[in-house]
């Protein structure tokens, strides 16, 4: 009977030694050049109520990645590892360019290890961040956030929603020469709509994500979809804009409050860049922030469409003459106003106030286009005036570098005016300078073809996300027939 207890002892021991040779336990505090897994660690990147991020190095490849280290008091929580797991699981499902990349997941807290993911090593800034370092442009803004909702479109496609989308988790890098690159981070709390198993839902009730940037559904903790991301894309743009959430509260329960019940306080009328604010930017931003799901963009290519369509420089935005001299009281403002409406009085009144800024628009712009009445006892002499000065051409410059990006890349870029093939993206060529705008096209397989103007006048840089373009529908037989099925169709009139 000793012997036996010897032995059990002794076995007891060996597995012991061999759960302390695996690697530390998650009780131990780890630090900068201890050794997990495969893994020594270099940095403490940054660390959450979760976990911690650490920049580490491959024992035996060299290679860096990033290793996301869940709390010990979390790694003892099953709830906590699934959840974990989930976003590894989440992120590798969308497989998107835009959204960082998880290499592996390790789960060793069966053995009282540590519970990590292994990503991809990104080196650059937040948007939060880099917002606050810098005054951003709106061609920057712009870029911004059509990456990001690149990536949640993508999301959305395979029914994730992410739930906690703000500048903290959205990563701006330098990648392959491309600047502002966009790295969505942290589907930690992402929901997975299509149901799986039932693990990665939540009971409705519960409150997930960040204050600040939670639409009012998701606040009062009622069931959230794709569109409280779109809120969440307009509080982004709404902070990248002003330099500020739209609401915010020393409590969370006043905040709460703001949330659910008040109306966005209004847009400042600069950016921080001084730009003035395009007002197709602001009504946009509005309606992304609206209260009713139903009142705001349905899809991120809704908002993708809007935001491509602002215009392309500040001097497109300025004001025509006739518009400045209108009093105060004359200016269409009720725009701003409806916020606080119901929901269908505020889309009646938007469209109304829309209509009254493009007739208004209309009118201005036909006043100037107007020429004035030739004299009529000239006719000749004017017509010879006009024979006799040769078309303004295009000023030529000097040779400029044009740069075209598509999402996702391989589309070809042509140029409009004279249909020659530039080449196909990502597209860095040498072309002549002008000085006259010009049209190009970008085309793709399977994705809707988008027109951009560009200025040629200096070195250009051109981003272009593609829309998949929506299946087209079946052609309907014509009026007054109808087509049997079978191994002889043919057609016969419709009894009357």
């Amino acid at each position: 009977m000793g012997s036996d207890d010897a032995f059990m002892q002794t076995v007891q021991s060996s597995a012991e030694a061999t759960v302390s040779d695996a690697g530390p336990r998650a009780s131990d505090e780890l630090q900068e050049g201890s050794t997990l897994g495969n893994y020594q660690l270099e940095q403490l990147l940054g660390e959450g109520s979760m976990g911690r991020v650490f920049q580490a190095r491959h024992t035996r490849l060299g290679r860096q990645v990033a290793l996301k280290v869940l709390r010990p008091e979390h790694a003892r929580d099953g709830g906590f590892v699934r959840r974990f797991f989930q976003e590894a699981r989440t992120v590798n499902q969308i497989n998107h360019e835009h959204i960082v990349e998880i290499f592996d997941f390790v789960d060793e807290s069966a053995t009282g290890g540590h519970v990590y993911c292994v990503m991809e090593l990104l080196r650059g800034q937040s948007l939060s961040s880099l917002a606050q370092a810098e005054p951003l442009t709106l061609a920057r803004i712009q870029r911004f956030v059509v990456q990001v909702c690149a990536a949640l479109g993508a999301a959305h496609q395979v029914g994730v929603v992410h739930r906690d989308v703000k500048p903290d988790n959205l990563f701006v890098i330098h990648r392959a020469g491309q600047p502002d690159f966009v790295k969505v981070l942290d589907f930690g709390v992402a929901k997975l709509l299509t149901a799986e198993g039932g693990t990665t839902g939540t009971v409705d009730g519960t409150i997930i994500g960040t204050p600040a940037y939670m639409a009012p559904e998701q606040a009062a903790g009622l069931p959230v979809d794709a569109r409280s991301d779109i809120y969440a894309v307009g509080n982004i743009l709404y902070e990248l804009i002003s330099g500020k959430p739209p609401f915010q509260a020393p409590a969370f329960g006043h905040l709460v409050v703001q949330i659910i019940t008040q109306p966005p306080p209004p847009l400042p009328a600069h950016l921080p860049s001084g730009e003035p604010v395009p007002p197709q930017l602001a009504e946009l931003v509005m309606r992304c922030l609206s209260k009713e799901p139903e009142a705001r963009p349905q899809s991120l290519a809704e908002v993708t469409t809007a935001l491509l369509l602002l215009p392309a420089s500040a001097q497109a935005l300025t004001p025509a003459p006739a518009e400045l001299a209108l009093e105060a009281s004359e200016r269409p403002t009720h725009k701003v106003r409806v916020a606080v409406t119901g929901r269908w009085h505020r889309r009646a009144v938007v469209t109304v106030g829309t209509a009254a800024l493009v007739v208004v628009a209309a009118v201005v712009t036909w006043s100037g286009m107007q020429p004035e009445p030739a004299p009529a006892e000239a006719p000749v002499a004017q017509e010879a005036d006009v024979v006799g000065r040769p078309a303004a051409a295009p000023q030529l410059l000097p040779p400029v570098t044009l740069t075209v990006r598509s999402f996702p890349e391989g589309a070809q870029v042509l140029r409009l005016d004279t249909g020659e093939l530039l080449g196909v993206t990502p597209l860095v060529k040498q072309v002549s300078g002008e000085s006259a705008p010009l049209r190009l096209r970008v085309e793709l397989a399977g994705y809707a073809p988008l027109e951009r103007m560009v200025d040629l006048d200096k070195h250009a840089e051109l981003e272009v996300p593609l829309v998949k373009a929506l299946p087209s529908p079946r052609q309907k037989p014509a009026a007054g027939t109808q087509r049997e099925t079978g191994k002889k169709s043919r057609e016969r009139p419709v009894a009357q």
